[in-house]
């Protein structure tokens, strides 16, 4: 009996300090930043091939091939190699959302694909050795740009604390926010999606030739805002919290000229006066999602939105991580 191997993985949020595990900021200063994983998943299934040798690749696109160096998928090739897999193998990859939305996509496909092969082979890891994997395959193998927390809030899920020390030292710690909060959290965060793809490697890259001085100035004070950020996030202060984005936002704008640009900031000023203190473009910027602090009507403030032509996200935390569907199923 052929076995299938599926796993869920979380897409992420981050509400604070986002972009201060980016290496060349952590790697000097340490980053700090508390990001979540939500109820929105890409699902992984890999099975072997038993009839032929061939691989078989199934994402948005479709791919028959018959040698590793063939598959075009950047991530699936470099991860098979990684676990030594050279043919005889078929993956597939489901998502409901677009890619390119802030979310952490890429990494949450590689975090989902590892989980799912490592079941396959056998292969046990904690949670935090699975991100540690995905990582080094995502940022050191392919080189994508990027910092540490995709791959661990996938990984591991809930609401965490993320140290990203000088080096390559990695500490998560649960941020421990009773249910009521949660709750209030989940209801009051309003996720507004733009409608605009976009694809973090050339936001990040632009930072990266930017001048240095200001954009430590600004990493610095984005860490700070995310440690102010706790005790609101615990207390679920949706004001104050507000407030906080919004100042994210403004300060945020400095990295990078691809980060937002006047329909963006136009945008932003309309989601604030129909019912929020500040919010902030989820992920590196450029496009996917606003997430807006409605302390008041999120009901209503949500109408407003759809009526402005806009969908919302309704969402929750997940505290699972990266997850499989059942052991494994047989055909």
């Amino acid at each position: 009996m052929a076995k299938i191997f599926i796993s869920r993985t979380p897409y992420r949020i981050s509400l604070g300090g986002g972009g201060t595990d980016l290496p060349f900021y952590s790697n000097a200063y340490g980053g700090q930043l508390i990001t979540a994983a939500i109820d929105q998943y890409i699902t992984v299934s890999v099975s072997p091939r038993f009839l032929d040798d061939r691989i078989l690749i199934q994402t948005t696109d479709v791919q028959f091939c018959d040698y590793l160096d063939e598959i075009n998928n950047d991530l699936i090739r470099e991860t098979l190699r990684y676990f030594k897999i050279k043919n005889g193998i078929q993956i597939s990859t489901f998502t409901s959302l677009p890619t390119g939305i802030g979310l952490g996509s890429s990494s949450t496909v590689i975090v989902g694909l590892i989980k799912a092969l490592i079941q396959m082979l056998n292969i046990e890891y904690t949670q935090t050795q699975l991100a540690e994997v995905a990582y080094h395959i995502e940022r050191e193998i392919l080189g994508f740009p990027g910092g540490v927390q995709d791959q661990y809030i996938a990984a591991i899920g809930g609401i965490q604390m993320i140290h990203s020390n000088i080096g390559t030292d990695v500490k998560c710690m649960p941020l421990e926010v009773n249910k009521t909060n949660l709750t209030k959290l989940e209801d009051h965060l309003v996720l507004i999606y733009t409608g605009k793809e976009r694809f973090s490697t050339n936001i990040i890259k632009s930072q990266e030739v930017a001048d240095q001085s200001t954009i430590v100035g600004v990493y610095d004070e984005i860490k700070d805002i995310g440690k102010r950020s706790i005790e609101h996030l615990v207390n679920a202060d949706i004001e104050n919290l507000g407030q906080l984005m919004d100042r994210h936002w403004e300060i945020k704008r400095k990295l990078s000229k691809k980060i937002s640009n006047s329909k963006f900031d136009d945008l932003y000023l309309k989601f604030k006066k129909i019912g929020s203190p500040g919010g902030k473009i989820v992920g590196a910027g450029g496009g996917g999602f606003f997430m807006m602090a409605v302390p008041s009507d999120p009901i209503l403030f949500r109408e407003k939105v759809h009526k402005m032509g806009y969908s919302t996200l309704k969402w929750k935390f997940e505290f699972n991580g990266s997850f499989l569907i059942g052991d494994q199923i047989g055909i």
